[in-house]
């Protein structure tokens, strides 16, 4: 009888988990198109070096975008990265190194049907906002 009860529990502290109302750096989404671009960043609070970014992709909803061509770079003279697509989930990931997290600027390259549009994310606007989940 025991495992029954180490399911539940480790059950619930998945989901408790998952409505963690911890503060979350982020930077304010941008829109292209119809598809609402948030970044996400690894670590959490960006720092000199490498850093991961996380590109997520979605329509109202919260429907995940994955036909996508995302690639990253930090100012407007460094060089091109495209980032990895995380599955069909509208997650798209590179790493990418940061000089000064005050005055860099992530650019932001998404391309789809031969169109393609350019957002700019200063990192200096990273702010903590509430994890929260959207309904």
């Amino acid at each position: 009888m025991q495992l029954p009860a180490v399911w539940i529990i480790s059950s619930l502290c998945l989901i408790l988990s998952a409505c963690d109302s911890t503060p979350v750096p982020s930077m304010p989404a941008q829109t292209w198109e119809d598809v609402k671009i948030q970044v996400e960043t690894r670590p959490s609070q960006i720092s000199r070096g490498m850093n991961e970014f996380l590109i997520i992709a979605s329509r109202e909803g919260r429907k995940p975008v994955h036909n996508l061509i995302i690639t990253l770079r930090i100012n407007e003279e460094g060089r091109w990265n495209q980032a990895i697509q995380d599955g069909h989930v509208g997650v798209y990931r590179r790493a990418i190194a940061v000089g000064d997290p005050g005055t860099d600027v992530l650019y932001v390259r998404i391309e789809r049907d031969n169109r393609q549009a350019i957002l700019r994310f200063p990192l200096n606007e990273q702010t903590t906002q509430p994890n929260t989940i959207e309904p």
